[in-house]
């Protein structure tokens, strides 16, 4: 029997065995109990492109859960650990999920308002001039703006910046929305207008936290730091490079898994967040109570409640077959579980919660692009999946 088979057969069977007193067994013996241990030291072992991985569960406001498997650092010497700084991608549309939510609690937003009030410039799909954008619109990934991707708009969108660079988002935001401005490009804009498709759109969600910048007028990094980390207690986790401790960032890696710099891009709002799985346990658990961690309230329950509440959408092309809220998604393989994935070049990850179980989960890797061995559906994942039944 190869490697790669024995240890596919020990994700799949998620034997019982050895592991430390976090693995959640407790006293609920099903009949074949899950040691969550050895399904992510055998994913790593099966993996050998996946430097590390590092995995935290809470239930009612309690880690129950944490384990890392590999390294994080370059020369492979030091294990990650609660501390371990990930670069994100998406899961960190949830931290603007919370932003936006807050001004509509401001009443500084109106979430089915012409998101033109609240920006410096008019939003309009030229094809479609007399069709409203609202800013539940952009939420929901069906305001009629595309991905975009390298070679279908301005390359001015991907440069690259040192990460200690603070990143403005204006006037290129303007620009390239702009018809006429010699950054602006047709295929800013999906064909079918808006509320004609939901799909993935990055520069809609940059342009949510742009309207929080404008409305607060605080850069996104402090915004998201004062208003949201620092309340959490989300003391090692930063939007800005040069606030985090360098010495627990986990090494990043290329798509040909070379070792690779820590860079910022004109996207950092999605692809500037570093944290951990110890701080990223605050974050699921305020979203689980409420809004509310250690005595200090971000959302109120009703906000918290509207991001949650699922619709389907009218030809949905979401990731996962996803329904969605307001920004958090509800995997088609998951149901009742809502939040997020994400996946670039040098980290995929995934977190869920599930408010009627209390529960919730991130899983974080420092290498680009395996959406399908950690996505919902993979066999990775139903293995988290199915020990977390075993905690009910």
């Amino acid at each position: 029997m190869t490697r790669r088979l024995a240890v596919l057969l020990v994700l799949l069977a998620a034997c019982s065995g050895g592991g430390d007193h976090n693995n959640g067994n407790g006293g609920n013996q099903g009949p074949t109990p899950i040691n969550m241990d050895q399904v992510l030291d055998a994913f790593v072992a099966a993996n050998s492109n996946v430097p590390s991985v590092a995995m935290i569960a809470v239930k009612d406001g309690q880690v129950i859960y944490s384990h890392t498997a590999g390294f994080a650092d370059a020369a492979r010497t030091r294990a990650p650990s609660e501390a371990t700084l990930y670069k994100t991608s998406s899961i960190a549309k949830l931290v603007i999920a919370v932003a936006v939510m807050q001004q509509v609690e401001l009443g500084l937003i109106d979430l089915d308002a012409d998101v033109s009030n609240y920006l410096p410039f008019t939003l309009r799909d030229p094809d479609f001039p007399n069709t409203i954008i609202t800013v539940r619109m952009l939420m929901q990934h069906n305001a009629g703006l595309a991905l975009p991707d390298f070679g279908e708009v301005t390359d001015n969108l991907f440069e690259a910046f040192d990460a200690s660079t603070i990143v403005s988002l204006q006037p290129l935001i303007e620009a390239i929305l702009t018809p006429g401005d010699p950054e602006y490009r047709d295929s800013i804009w999906l064909s079918g207008g808006p509320g004609s498709v939901s799909i993935n759109s990055n520069l809609g969600m940059v342009l949510l936290a742009f309207m929080v910048e404008q409305l607060s007028g605080l850069h996104f990094n402090d915004y998201a730091k004062f208003n949201i980390f620092e309340p959490l207690g989300m003391n090692r986790t930063s939007l800005y490079y040069p606030d985090l401790d360098a010495t627990e960032v986990a090494a990043l890696y290329d798509d040909s898994n070379n070792l690779t710099s820590q860079l910022i891009g004109w996207f950092y709002p999605i692809g500037g967040l570093f944290t951990c799985t110890g701080d990223w346990a605050k974050f699921l658990s305020a979203m689980l109570a409420g809004g509310i961690y250690d005595g200090n309230r971000v959302l109120t329950e009703a906000s918290v409640d509207a991001m949650l509440t699922m619709t389907t959408p009218v030809n949905n092309q979401l990731a996962y077959q996803s329904k969605i809220g307001l920004i958090w998604r509800e995997a088609a393989a998951n149901p009742g579980w809502y939040g997020h994935t994400g996946a670039g070049t040098q980290m995929t990850h995934v977190t869920e919660i599930n408010p009627v179980t209390n529960t919730g989960y991130v899983l974080f890797t420092n290498e680009g692009r395996i959406d399908s061995l950690v996505g919902p559906g993979s066999v990775l994942n139903r293995s988290i999946h199915s020990w977390l039944s075993q905690l009910d």
